[in-house]
């Protein structure tokens, strides 16, 4: 099999952390064009507290990043999803791809899990980041689209606000990205 093209390394890092920004941007605008600013207030810790709150995050991160890796070592189309991946890491250092994940983190959550959620609740969210990375990845990933957008969004609807799904979403991405370049 051929090798998969690599985006020059600093590309992949320049592209994906402006377009998060700009996701987080774009969050933020639409909360202060409904009058929500103070959205981001009421949901950024949560009901449970931040000690709660990263430690949700933490759990749900690890058992997601577990969960890829069983099914990365069982289903085809898993183990194609770490094949891109690992290409499109390649040539960025530890430092690169801890900048990209957290900056992916943070703007997608933002953007999901607090001003799409806040304007439709969690089905709008879930459907909205469905919608969004099955247009990349296509419809062959909708089950864990659908699972990984549900679990984020209900941390936040049960209390434990921003900082439980922006760790978990951080924190997945952080293992399954260890887990593949120490293969």
């Amino acid at each position: 099999m051929s090798e998969l093209p690599r985006p020059p390394a600093g590309a992949l890092l320049l592209s994906g952390t402006v377009f998060y920004a700009l996701l987080a941007l774009a969050a933020l605008g639409w909360l202060s064009q409904r009058d929500r600013g103070d959205a981001f207030a009421d949901a950024a810790i949560g009901a449970h507290g931040a000690l709660l709150g990263a430690a949700a995050g933490l759990v749900v991160g690890c058992l997601g990043a577990v969960a890829l890796g069983r099914l990365a070592r069982r289903v085809p189309r898993f183990r194609l999803m770490d094949r891109l991946t690992r290409a499109m890491f390649a040539g960025i250092g530890d430092l690169g791809a801890m900048v990209f994940v957290l900056m992916a983190a943070i703007g997608e959550e933002l953007f999901f899990r607090l001003a799409v959620q806040d304007a439709f609740g969690l089905p709008g969210s879930v459907a909205a980041y469905v919608l969004v990375n099955s247009s990349v990845g296509g419809l062959r990933w909708l089950p864990y689209l659908l699972v990984h957008a549900a679990v984020l969004g209900l941390l936040v609807q049960q209390g434990f606000g921003l900082l439980g799904s922006t760790v978990a979403n951080a924190i997945m991405n952080h293992l399954n990205l260890w887990r593949l370049r120490c293969r």
